[in-house]
């Protein structure tokens, strides 16, 4: 029996036109995004699904569906080019002629609170590196890291991070936060037991936050009853400063702009948690990225105490 012809051996641009139209379902926004012609992009999706074998796309005009199988090595692609810009973002980096790039991943608050702050700082010394800040889940930053699709991540030291290297720095506290005139001014610290009457705002049910909140009201014999639900410290701050509610946040997110118009209190029991960078571990980072991350680290530790916001 005659052997079967190998496949064609796949290139990367092929790789990255399989990637691009399976992110964005479209061959015409593939094309848009890819910097090429439509007719382009459909030949080295072709030529992709020639070389693995496999039929990816349900074709409808400019509109394609990814198959199962495309979902299948989706994950594979992102690891792919995930390594691929790690290896460009650090050969750069070594160039004495480039000025390099670092590449972050943050949740909302990490991204806020300290890394604007260190982007503003190491811009200041580099002003030539390019910096891509991307502010997303915990879930994707984790992702991102892993995949190197990012250098460093920025999350709380409440999220695990299987498989990652993982530092902690600074310290924060829980900190209830309801409307100008709210019952809570009287108190002073609010406990679970004394939010079981009030319109509760919190992040989504599945974060990692809100399920270390729901534990601590377990453990206190409460509930947490969440009936508003955001994204960000930033929403949940305006928010309960529109009424609608109290809510808990981590102290970073309030500075004194913040808590204008607020009564905030500390939570009871205390809650601690700290900043949490990850990154790949055994793989070197850049010169860039390390300057980055140092003043990263001096930036979370000098970030204000709770006494500076005047909370008794």
């Amino acid at each position: 029996m005659k052997p079967a012809a190998p496949y064609p051996r796949l290139t990367l641009a092929q790789l990255d036109a399989l990637r691009t139209v399976i992110a964005t379902t479209g061959v015409g926004e593939a094309a848009r995004v890819m910097g090429i012609s439509q007719p382009a992009v459909s030949k080295l999706l072709r030529q992709a699904e020639r070389g693995l074998g496999l039929s990816l796309m349900v074709r409808d005009g400019n509109r394609v569906t990814p198959t199962l199988e495309a979902d299948a090595i989706r994950a594979g692609l992102e690891a792919l080019f995930g390594a691929y810009e790690s290896l460009q973002r650090l050969a750069a980096s070594l160039r004495e002629d480039e000025a390099g790039i670092v590449s972050i991943a943050a949740i909302p608050t990490q991204a806020a609170c300290f890394a604007a702050p260190a982007i503003s700082r190491f811009k200041a010394e580099s002003p030539a590196t390019v910096i891509k800040l991307r502010v997303l889940s915990n879930r994707a930053v984790i992702e991102q890291v892993a995949s190197g699709q990012a250098d460093i991540g920025l999350i709380h030291s409440i999220t695990a991070a299987p498989d990652l290297r993982a530092d902690d720095y600074g310290e924060q506290r829980v900190l209830c936060i309801a409307p100008r005139g709210h019952r809570f001014a009287r108190l002073r610290a609010v406990g679970a037991a004394d939010m079981l009457a009030e319109t509760c705002i919190s992040y989504g049910r599945h974060s990692a936050f809100n399920r270390w909140l729901e534990t601590a009201f377990e453990q206190a014999g409460a509930a947490l009853r969440t009936t508003i639900e955001v994204s960000a410290s930033n929403a949940l701050i305006e928010v309960v400063r529109h009424g609608a509610g109290v809510g808990l946040v981590e102290s970073a997110a309030l500075n004194a702009e913040a808590v204008r118009g607020l009564v905030v209190r500390p939570f009871a029991p205390e809650l601690k948690l700290r900043s949490r960078v990850i990154r790949r571990p055994g793989r070197p980072m850049s010169r860039h990225a390390e300057r980055f991350l140092e003043i990263y680290r001096d930036v979370v530790s000098a970030s204000p105490l709770i006494k500076a916001l005047h909370i008794r």
